[in-house]
C-alpha cells in the first residue's frame, strides 16, 4: 500500500497546465489510485505546502506551524 499525500503541479502556461493536471489525473485513475477531489485545489495561487506557503515565485514559511517556537518562553531555571 502507498499514501501519496501531496502532488504540486506548476507550469506557467494555463493551457500547459491544464493539460499535466488532465493527465496526472488520467495517470492516477489508470493505477487505481485514487483521488479524493474534494480535497483538491485547482488553478489557484496560493498554496500550503508541508509548512510553506507558496506562490508564483515566492516561498514563505507559514507562521501558524511555528507559532509554538517563536513563542516559546525563555527557560529561568536549568537545573
Amino acid at each position: 500500500m502507498v499514501y501519496l499525500n501531496n502532488i504540486i503541479i506548476y507550469l506557467e502556461s494555463e493551457k500547459e497546465h491544464r493539460e499535466h493536471v488532465k493527465w496526472v489525473l488520467k495517470r492516477l485513475q489508470e493505477e487505481k489510485m485514487p483521488v479524493a477531489i474534494k480535497k483538491c485545489e485547482f488553478f489557484t495561487r496560493k498554496t500550503d505546502f508541508v509548512g510553506f506557503i507558496i506562490k508564483p515565485g515566492q516561498l514563505s514559511i507559514d507562521l501558524k506551524k511555528i507559532e509554538a517556537i517563536v513563542n516559546w518562553q525563555e527557560l529561568e531555571n536549568i537545573i
